[in-house]
């Protein structure tokens, strides 16, 4: 069937489902004009239509799905539905308004998604999307929407669930492309959510930016788990692919949102498992890098007809810069034939997590970068066997000897932060980590003043080894965006260049004494240094005391008497803060 003759199928069929029964055949007389074979196309998808549940069903008795309906949700503000009391709407979509609500029994604010009528009329369903729910309730992951409730009431079945303070992803495409590292880290985010449900036998069904919640702290909240299941329907078997297309993009529901991420077995109607949330993220990953969706048309038909038979534009169409592999994880997400794709959210998650790590170390100073290259070590080796063959350009007396394997230097970590104002945190969370060294016996630690004489210069790890007499390294970047902090550190042998270590951590502001403990003890793994006593596990109180604190301490190690007074100022605000913060009054005897 040529793409012409299916648009003619479209527009005759939506116009007819817009009709009254008792209207629908004369609308076929006029419209079709006599050609038989097109009006048997629109009479049989119609027919599957009316089969699984129709848009325009008169819905069951009650004001509030009339009103629904209708158009005029805005009437149900000040109506209650459970123990919830509507103040205003606040979305709406194909899968149901939203509204803010406040739950009268716990006096907290809620969002209250209403559900069409349209998806809640199957019994068996809904009870499989009730259990569902409920499962994903139960994971309790950090970038899951956390669901309160999920109940019915003027014959309306609703969802209740925290309410998020920030924009949708779709939202923040509209004002353009993201940066790589945003997208990356976004996209991160999601799929440690979808890991999570997938190892519970979740599959989402609807990843797209709309359902992708980006709060002001910079966490990613998933909505509508499961709920894309009540609009899930699969084409009859014997019904021609491009036909089945047309029915699928109507049953959805979802036309506006959906259809440029939805998967090539969603589009042919066919069962789908986890993989067709990895092809999902792929599609909204790559509209995060570009700023346009992957696969484009006119209408919803010919935009399934481009995913099913083309493959999107390159990256590097939209920005030279375009990394490699950014462009490899997205293709491989994107695989028409899903044994081909990554075949778990874990295994992109991984992927995800790699390229990130690729996308921080290109920030890292070019010279860094060259002498951790393969061809900067090398240099490094060519050099040192050179000077092995050249002893009389020693002095037999002047040999230094080799520094102990237990011996470390920490150097002030890199602010990665985009306004890159982090400077205080990034020393302060390396300070920190030092001094939990320094207390582990049988390492020896340089000292803070030797270690941070490196700041901001261009000088490589072997030569920092060589001057402080230390065979380990660690150094590390912070990015830090509202309360939540990105650590990534990095444990590398001094003579040969090697990594022996690295990590990265993401965590709310609450846990990076959590984060400072774990590089700890993970350094004294991989040193294998013999602990005589059990490293102390901390806890952060209180977070604001904490800043003030990582502030005294950056202004206290400042030599001039203007900035110790700072320093008393802001350890003084810690206590004020947590009164039992025994750093900070550790702090003050330090300045006073």
């Amino acid at each position: 069937m040529t793409p012409a003759r299916l648009q003619t199928i479209e527009e005759i069929f939506y116009r007819a489902v817009e009709k009254e029964p008792d209207e629908v055949s004369a609308f076929l007389d006029t419209a079709c004009k006599g050609d038989e074979l097109l009006r048997r196309k629109v009479e049989s998808l119609l027919t599957s239509y009316q089969r699984s549940g129709s848009f325009i069903e008169s819905p069951a008795a009650g004001i509030t799905p009339r009103i629904i309906a209708n158009g005029q949700a805005d009437l149900l503000v000040g109506q209650t539905f459970g123990h919830y009391q509507i103040s205003k709407r606040i979305g709406s979509g194909g899968m149901g308004e939203v509204y803010l609500a406040t739950d009268v029994r716990a006096g907290r604010k809620a969002a209250l998604k209403l559900l069409p009528m349209r998806f809640t009329g199957d019994a068996e369903r809904l009870k499989r999307f009730q259990q569902e729910a409920h499962a994903v309730v139960a994971l309790n992951h950090p970038n899951i929407l956390t669901v309160y409730e999920i109940g019915e009431d003027h014959s309306t079945h609703y969802i209740a669930s925290e309410l998020i303070e920030g924009d949708t992803l779709r939202q923040r495409l509209l004002r353009g492309r993201m940066e790589f590292s945003e997208a990356v880290d976004v996209a991160i985010q999601v799929a440690s959510a979808l890991a999570a449900a997938h190892e519970a036998g979740i599959v989402h069904r609807d990843i797209n930016p709309g359902n992708i919640m980006l709060r002001r702290d910079g966490y990613v909240k998933v909505l509508d788990f499961g709920i894309a299941k009540l609009a899930e329907q699969e084409a009859p078997p014997a019904m021609p692919k491009d036909e089945a297309l047309l029915l699928v993009e109507t049953k959805m529901g979802l036309i506006l949102g959906t259809v440029p991420y939805m998967s090539p077995e969603q589009a042919c109607a066919d069962p789908v498992d986890k993989r067709t949330d990895i092809w999902s993220l792929g599609a909204v990953l790559y509209e995060m890098v570009t700023g346009h969706a992957p696969f484009t048309g006119d209408t919803p038909v010919e935009v399934m007809t481009s995913l099913l038979e083309k493959e999107p534009p390159l990256l590097k169409n939209y920005n030279k810069q375009t990394p490699t592999e950014l462009q490899q994880v997205i293709t491989k997400a994107l695989r028409k034939d899903r044994t081909e794709r990554y075949q778990s959210a874990s295994e992109m998650l991984q992927a995800l997590k790699n390229l990130r790590r690729q996308l921080e170390l290109k920030a890292v100073p070019l010279w860094l970068r060259w002498i951790r290259s393969p061809i900067g070590l090398l240099a490094v080796l060519l050099v040192s066997a050179l000077a092995l063959t050249l002893p009389f350009y020693r002095h037999r007396n002047s040999v230094t000897s080799l520094p102990p394997d237990k011996s470390i230097a920490v150097l002030p970590f890199v602010d990665l932060s985009p306004a890159k104002d982090q400077e205080y945190f990034c020393d302060g969370i390396s300070e920190e980590v030092l001094d939990a060294l320094a207390k582990v016996d049988g390492l020896r630690v340089v000292g803070r003043t030797s270690s941070f004489s490196f700041k901001g210069k261009n000088t490589n790890v072997s030569e920092v080894g060589k001057k402080l007499n230390v065979a380990n390294i660690l150094e590390g970047t912070l990015r830090r965006e509202g309360n939540r902090v990105r650590v990534t550190a990095e444990l590398i042998n001094a003579r040969s260049g090697f990594h022996l270590w690295s990590e990265t951590y993401e965590r709310e502001l609450q846990g990076v004494f959590a984060v400072q403990d774990e590089i700890t003890r993970s350094i004294v793994e991989a040193l294998k240094v013999k602990l005589a006593v059990s490293l102390p596990v901390h806890e952060l109180r209180n977070t604001e005391a904490y800043e003030l604190y990582l502030q005294g301490l950056f202004f206290s190690n400042k030599s001039s008497e203007a900035d110790l007074r700072r320093a008393l100022g802001f350890f003084q605000g810690a206590l004020e803060k947590d009164p039992t913060f025994s750093r900070a009054w550790t702090g003050i005897a330090k300045v006073w």
